[in-house]
């Protein structure tokens, strides 16, 4: 495979993920938390706006990275002079190994610049523990994922063309193919070994279970702190719901692929209902292997008199 096939395929591979999420927001931008170490961290932004301009939504950190972060943001936008701030708070999951008062929360003020179809958001950001101490600063850049996917979609033409006069293997052709990544990235995935941490604020858990690519016979157990609550059980498209008792701080859900059917990979799709958020994670595993959900039980925060 010649090099410029290689850059084209490297392109995708960062590109594939900041793809779209399955609910539909106002904005969706995505770039770089560039720190004044020059440190550059990957970073996405999605969020409504309403009459009165008042924003929320949702951050990404280091999207695919081993501290991949999801956390709520609220803020404000003025459309008239593009001003915008938002704070983060309130992690929904993380696959770090810190604890919620270590991690860093983003508190932003920019301005959309330039180009309307390019939506370039700019601006300081100040990094702030818990504990409210400066833990970073830097600057974010950000531009429209919508931006984006059209220069995806170019580069995808330049590689149909490269085809004509180098011959491209089916399966990275299909992998790269822009329907087909923007698909496979849009929720959280977990894979063989790893774990993510969500945070929720019940005793009682809702969680639902299915196949999310073909029902091609895959058989999964899981476990909850090493007790099976789903033994032995073929996934099927329709959605298997189980209830979830929360009984410790930390409650580890494991699956385990027991058969991955006559495909390579067992691709279970699981999403968790808390009372006043849910969460929705890809479990793409090889046969025999694990990967782990902790959900850890947090006390409801009392708000200052």
């Amino acid at each position: 495979m010649n090099k410029s096939i290689l850059i084209i395929i490297s392109l995708f591979s960062f590109f594939n993920q900041f793809s779209q999420e399955s609910k539909k927001f106002d904005y969706e931008l995505l770039g770089a938390l560039v720190l004044d170490s020059k440190q550059l961290i990957s970073y996405k932004i999605v969020f409504n706006s309403s009459d009165n301009g008042f924003i929320e939504g949702y951050s990404y950190t280091d999207l695919s990275g081993e501290n991949e972060t999801k956390s709520y943001i609220r803020g404000y936008y003025n459309p008239k002079n593009k001003n915008i701030q938002f704070k983060e708070s309130d992690i929904l999951y993380t696959k770090s190994k810190f604890l919620p008062d270590e991690f860093c929360f983003v508190s932003f003020k920019g301005q959309f610049k330039g180009d309307s179809k390019k939506k370039l958001l700019e601006g300081e950001f100040i990094g702030i523990y818990d504990d409210r101490d400066t833990c970073a600063t830097g600057k974010i850049k950000l531009v429209s994922t919508k931006f984006v996917e059209k220069k995806v979609k170019k580069l995808y033409k330049k590689i149909l063309k490269i085809e004509k006069i180098t011959k491209i293997d089916s399966v990275v052709k299909a992998e790269i193919k822009p329907e087909n990544y923007l698909k496979k990235f849009s929720e959280t995935r977990i894979k063989s070994g790893e774990k993510v941490s969500v945070f929720v604020y019940t005793g009682k858990m809702k969680m639902e279970v299915w196949d999310y690519g073909k029902e091609d016979g895959d058989i999964i157990t899981i476990l909850k702190n090493d007790i099976p609550i789903l033994e032995n059980y073929t996934v099927k498209k329709k959605k298997k719901t189980i209830i979830v008792n929360l009984d410790d701080k930390n409650n580890l859900i494991k699956i385990i692929t027991v058969n991955s059917g006559k495909l390579k990979t067992n691709t279970t799709k699981l999403k968790l209902y808390d009372f006043r958020r849910e969460y929705e994670v890809v479990a793409d595993l090889e046969e025999g292997k694990e990967a782990a959900i902790n959900v850890v039980r947090l006390k409801v925060k009392k708000q200052p008199k």
